[in-house]
């Protein structure tokens, strides 16, 4: 599934459950909030769901096989556009919050029967609503939000 945005975060500084991210959201924000869950073929993964224009759902991703590879990427990318603060912390995370369309439709096959899968969303996070969802996820991890459609850097103000 496509993330349209990613908050990274360092879990032995931020030590939070789903539940406590929907409360914060619920009590910040004017959207319905929800636990939902996503269920594969033997996964069943906890998310949050929020009501904005285009609904999305946000995730913990913390696998140590490829989380901490992707964060230390995203930071060296990030070397010259964030502070150099904003940097050695982003090197200190080993977690993340993954934002994904919730509502995304299920591809129709073709005439000849063939399935074609698009990695593309609908979801903006330049959209203020979801760039308001964005910032105050950050602000309640502690860091920062990266907008994986726009390629920026959303930095919650103190």
């Amino acid at each position: 599934m496509f993330s349209a945005a990613t908050i990274p975060y360092d879990p032995e500084e931020q030590d939070f459950t789903l539940q406590e991210l929907r409360e914060h959201l619920a009590a910040h924000l004017a959207v319905e909030c929800t636990l939902v869950e996503w269920r594969g073929f033997s996964l069943t993964v906890p998310q949050v769901r929020v009501a904005t224009a285009v609904p999305l759902t946000i995730q913990i991703e913390d696998d140590p096989g490829y989380v901490p590879a992707e964060l230390a990427d995203l930071a060296d990318r990030a070397v010259g556009l964030l502070s150099p603060e904003w940097v050695a912390a982003l090197r200190r995370c080993s977690a993340k919050l993954e934002v994904m369309e919730a509502d995304l439709a299920t591809p129709e096959p073709d005439e000849e029967g063939t399935v074609h899968l698009v990695a593309e969303t609908r979801l903006d996070p330049s959209q203020p609503d979801v760039e308001a969802v964005l910032v105050e996820i950050a602000r309640f991890a502690g860091s920062l939000a990266y907008d994986n459609v726009n390629d920026e850097w959303l930095v919650p103000e103190s």
